[in-house]
């Protein structure tokens, strides 16, 4: 049996070491940022929320002696950082002891294995909505130093991969499906997951708030409910204009947005042969200047015809305008003539250049986010994965405003001083 007094010199030297060590961790860049994005991040509703549901009979954490608020920064410094997956975050922390420290480990006592980690993740699953909660409070904090923040936005889809092998028998993640991104050519690159929609600001290119979809579920239904999520769950999100490429060009789509947003639809057309046609949908206006003749109903919508080709004028662009007939909605067509910027103006192209931020965005979040780099399988898991990444996108972007660092809030790498 050891002496009672070498029982308490030791806890004095392991006490001294490790106050010696946070010491040297707190004049560190790494420490520094790192404590800067937590305290960007509001979790502690979170951490609350399970510790209330948490009984002396089961543990959300699986191993004992690992605080919910060190295994959070932990799985959150691995964001930060961009590590593959939690083995390297755990080899991470160990041939890191300042990004240990800063977590708040104790390095006098041994890391939590992986299984520790992978429980404590599946046991964060269940607490998804507090998840999203903190993404839509940083993007409120966001707002309340940027004003500006989420006026222009964009929307767009990209396809995340499961962990899993669609071959093999049985599948590991049965929630899964075949997934597709278009590319130039009209070619489609494959994968097996699912679709992640994003809103975004296109003008300081940051995540607004996300969702993650089944494999069956596309751009088009997708986008009104997401909308609609960021307006009721943001008090201030009001776009001006809402940007998304041919994915999302359907009538209903304009229609919603300009219905239930009040915003303008700023949307590529799926088929660019036919000529634009400018006016309105009263007297719609041919390219070369001449009114539209109308011609019958068809399903719902005014049949227009070329006046030229039905003998009514002279067309002044014989050989450059392939115009015959255009089907148009008789009260309005969002579509065709936009709402308060008709899709002919300068300002509607201007408008429509800023949707390649989301391209960029994407990005980010795949190559120094995780979003494209885990080991996650199955639809629960993903969601949260999704949800963290664009947290800490967020969080990363409010540090640097908060400290006046406005130039570089879409700088993902760490700078080397």
């Amino acid at each position: 049996m050891q002496n009672p007094s070498t029982i308490v010199n030791n806890a004095t030297k392991e006490a001294e070491s490790q106050t010696s060590l946070g010491g040297l961790a707190g004049y560190t860049p790494l420490s520094t940022e790192l404590d800067e994005i937590f305290n960007c991040i509001p979790y502690q509703k979170l951490i609350k929320t399970i510790l209330d549901g948490k009984t002396k009979l089961i543990s959300p954490l699986g191993r004992p002696g690992y605080s919910l608020e060190v295994m959070l920064k932990a799985y959150l410094a691995g964001y930060i950082l961009g590590v593959k997956s939690t083995n390297d975050l755990i080899r991470r922390l160990q041939e890191n002891p300042v990004l240990a420290l800063v977590c708040g480990f104790n390095l006098t006592k041994p890391l939590p294995y992986r299984t520790t980690f992978n429980r404590f993740f599946s046991k964060l699953t269940k607490y998804q909505g507090l998840v999203d909660e903190c993404v839509g409070e940083v993007a409120t904090k966001l707002h309340d130093i940027m004003p500006n923040f989420g006026s222009i936005v964009a929307i767009d889809t990209t396809p995340i991969h499961s962990h899993s092998h669609p071959n093999k028998n049985p599948i590991s993640d049965p929630e899964a499906g075949f997934v597709y991104k278009g590319g130039a050519q009209g070619k489609y690159k494959w994968g097996f997951g699912y679709y992640f929609h994003l809103v975004i600001d296109a003008n300081l290119e940051l995540p607004v708030m996300g969702k993650l979809n089944f494999w069956n579920e596309r751009e088009k239904p997708t986008a009104l409910p997401l909308l609609e999520k960021a307006r009721d769950e943001l008090q201030w999100f009001r776009p001006k204009a809402v940007l998304a490429d041919a994915g999302y060009d359907a009538y209903h789509v304009y229609e919603d947005i300009v219905e239930e947003l009040d915003a303008e639809p700023i949307i590529d057309l799926a088929t660019k042969k036919a000529p634009l046609v400018s006016g309105s949908a009263q007297v719609p206006i041919c390219p070369g200047g001449l009114p539209l003749v109308r011609r019958r109903m068809v399903r719902g919508q005014n049949e227009w015809g070329c006046p030229a080709k039905f003998g009514k004028a002279k067309c002044p662009l014989p050989e450059k305008c392939s115009l015959k007939v255009a089907l148009i909605h008789p009260e309005h067509d969002y579509r065709r003539f936009g709402y308060h910027i008709p899709r002919t103006y300068p300002e509607w192209q201007e408008l429509y250049n800023k949707r390649t931020a989301v391209e960029r965005v994407f990005s980010r979040l795949k190559d120094k986010r995780r979003l494209d780099t885990h080991c996650f399988r199955g639809f629960k898991k993903l969601n949260l994965h999704c949800g963290l990444s664009i947290l800490v996108m967020q969080a990363m972007a409010l540090a640097k405003v908060k400290v006046g660092q406005v130039d570089e809030m879409r700088v993902c790498a760490r700078k080397i001083v």
